[in-house]
């Protein structure tokens, strides 16, 4: 080889003698460099034993995408994919729209959780009594359907129906005050619909009243915490729907310590293993609702539209979930001229919440609206960038580069897990690996974030693979369950990132 190189570079000095002789050196150099390099890579590509070959222009064929052909660094010995971003609405764990009250099979492609509130008095109508029926037929229905289920219970609610036995005259339950806590009767109108109720609220700060809601969510959690079926659930002890104000009840505000004390460290105590999730009352009580995100409490607002831009529960941002629902009905909203599409987006961008109330009527006349918004509230995660070497050497680790792009409004607040998995032709899994270093709650909003990890793959017959991604839930799990916002699925759950690879295992 270097005899044919001086033959090439004499032939050079005579053909082009007229130049300088300091041109003549620079091409001499240039070419033997080209040379060299061109004569490695034909080697390295010929050296199969022990190396795994990627093959950059194989096809996937599991759900009709193709791997993009990858560009190549030829100085860093590496392949770069970039894949393909889907931009259908995504279902995900932890976010997106809310259904209330009933599962509506053609929205389930829609929304992932379901949402009821419960009147503290069905639920315990007398203090030895518990009707969990009302809660465990919801969320067997909710897994039934593949979807999670989500709930507080209310202490006060002038939405209570008047066709209930007691005419809707109890949330609180009647033997609560039987047993000597203080009360007060009122009048009053819900102003969505105009139903008027006479109803008995406790005295918020009353000791009896106290221990028996105390009691009560302590059995609560002693039954639902950590159930992996539930997806949040709401502190609604104190004020009219649970919301933390006394709007339509009058009566004296309880202080922001009493609201700490007294509600949300209660249902710490209940639920440490459970999202819990805090309404925003008013701003006397921000103190105690910062004090909640730091210790792991979520936020919602109840009024956006007409009461609020989603900018309360911003402090929330980053540390734990938050939840949007609107002031009222889509047909409520339209009519008095609060709605407004662009303003929704605005306030997303403002509160960043994970989950967010969905409407059917909203949805119907603004479903692009509705995919653009479950992609945007929480986490939305694309994988935008892979690198790998040229060539894997058997039994060695190599650097493998990821670059995720997070185009939600916020963090992920679970704990899941990045894997890398070689599969087989039918897209099963042959062997994974965690990368134990990257932590995707610390993937931000809108910021591409890139890693670089250690990976080591050995023990594998010889064939053709498939390099690919998958987010777990849990690591326990044969398949990931979080879905990625690009095309390259397959079938298990797994995003394929290179073409298939040749996996050579020599003893």
């Amino acid at each position: 080889m270097k005899n044919k190189v001086n033959l090439f570079q004499n032939y050079c000095v005579k053909k082009f003698e007229h130049l300088s002789p300091q041109i003549v050196e620079v091409m001499k150099q240039v070419f033997t460099t080209f040379s060299i390099l061109s004569i490695a890579i034909l080697v390295l590509s010929c050296q199969k034993k022990d190396l795994l070959d990627v093959n950059p222009f194989n096809k996937i064929n599991h759900n009709k995408a193709t791997v993009s052909t990858p560009s190549v660094d030829t100085i860093n010995q590496t392949l770069s994919f970039n894949l393909q971003e889907s931009f259908s609405l995504l279902l995900n764990p932890g976010k997106g729209f809310i259904k209330y009250y009933n599962l509506e099979e053609e929205y389930s492609n829609i929304y992932t959780t379901k949402y009821v509130r419960f009147d503290w008095s069905d639920i315990q109508p007398t203090e030895a009594n518990y009707n969990w029926n009302w809660i465990d037929s919801q969320i067997g229905e909710c897994k039934a359907a593949g979807k999670k289920f989500a709930f507080g219970v209310m202490c006060a609610n002038t939405n209570r129906s008047i066709n209930t036995p007691d005419r809707g005259k109890y949330v609180t339950p009647k033997w609560v005050f039987t047993a000597g806590a203080k009360s007060r009767t009122i009048n009053a109108t819900y102003w969505e619909t105009g139903q008027t109720i006479k109803q008995v609220v406790p005295v918020w700060t009353d000791a009896i009243f106290l221990a028996k809601l105390n009691s009560f969510v302590q059995a609560l959690g002693a039954r639902y915490n950590g159930n992996p079926d539930i997806a949040f659930v709401d502190i609604r002890s104190y004020g009219n729907w649970g919301e933390q104000h006394l709007y339509e009840l009058g009566g004296k505000d309880i202080t922001s310590a009493q609201l700490k004390a007294q509600h949300l460290q209660v249902y710490k105590n209940a639920f440490p293993n459970t999202q819990l999730i805090t309404p925003w009352g008013s701003h006397p009580y921000d103190d105690s609702y910062l004090w909640g995100v730091n210790n792991g409490i979520g936020m919602r607002s109840d009024g956006i539209f007409k009461y609020s831009t989603g900018s309360e529960v911003s402090m929330a941002h980053g540390k734990v979930p938050t939840v949007f629902e609107y002031t009222a009905g889509y047909e409520w909203l339209t009519s008095t001229g609060y709605w407004n599409p662009d303003t929704l987006l605005r306030y997303i961008e403002i509160g960043k919440p994970s989950y967010i109330q969905f409407d059917n009527l909203m949805y119907e006349a603004n479903k692009t609206l509705y995919t653009q918004i479950a992609n945007r509230v929480g986490y939305h995660f694309v994988i935008k960038n892979v690198k790998v070497p040229i060539q894997i050497i058997n039994g060695q680790t190599f650097n493998l580069e990821t670059s995720i792009l997070n185009k939600g409004v916020t963090n992920v607040y679970q704990n899941y897990k990045l894997a890398v998995a070689l599969l087989n032709s039918n897209g099963q899994v042959v062997q994974k690996k965690f990368l134990t270093d990257v932590n995707p709650k610390t993937w931000n909003s809108d910021v591409l974030n890139t890693h670089a990890s250690q990976v080591l793959f050995r023990g594998i017959a010889t064939g053709n693979y498939q390099l690919a991604l998958g987010l777990f839930s849990n690591q326990e799990d044969v398949n990931p369950s979080i879905n990625f916002g690009n095309t390259q699925k397959t079938a298990n759950g797994w995003y394929v990132i290179s073409t298939a690879i040749n996996y050579h295992n020599y003893q």
